[in-house]
């Protein structure tokens, strides 16, 4: 019987640790999504994403949001949300106040990602997340739209939050 109940008692305990060890924690950064995991989104998650991919080389354009064009970086959140059929405001700051709040351990690709620009209070920056912690955007003046890590230190320092449209 003592040996019955300290097996049972083992089983449980070991039932229950294996159980808390499988939460994630709130702090825990988002998991990797990799190129192959694209297929689990949905249609319009996919679609922002795959357009946003297909934009990288296109040139910064102040203003811009068309690919001929080029794109500045609201511009082609603009542009890509505008395929897949979502209307979005055209400035990063109201992308930022309209947009629904996410946290950072629960980004899911074609969410946005907001930085603050240095020594501008109020000035954005915008990113397309695509995944594996990684984001699309068009820098700035004189640059190409390009992928970049959200730990990269100047990003991790002058991040802002995250919103979705979707």
């Amino acid at each position: 019987m003592i040996k019955q109940n300290r097996a049972l008692f083992l089983l449980i305990f070991l039932a229950l640790t294996c159980l808390a060890c499988a939460g994630r924690s709130s702090r825990e950064p988002a998991a990797p999504l990799s190129a192959a995991d694209l297929s689990v989104l949905t249609d319009t998650r996919r679609t922002i994403v795959q357009n946003a991919v297909e934009s990288i080389g296109t040139p910064y354009h102040w203003g811009g949001h068309t690919p001929g064009r080029g794109f500045d970086c609201s511009g082609l959140v603009f542009y890509t949300h505008k395929i897949a059929g979502i209307q979005v405001p055209r400035t990063t700051r109201h992308q930022f106040k309209q947009g629904k709040k996410i946290p950072r351990y629960q980004l899911v690709p074609a969410d946005l990602v907001f930085f603050l620009i240095p020594d501008k209070k109020t000035a954005f920056h915008v990113g397309i997340y695509v995944g594996e912690n990684q984001f699309i955007h068009s820098p700035g003046r004189g640059k190409q739209v390009i992928r970049s890590h959200l730990d990269n230190p100047y990003f991790k320092k002058n991040y802002a939050g995250a919103r979705s449209f979707l």
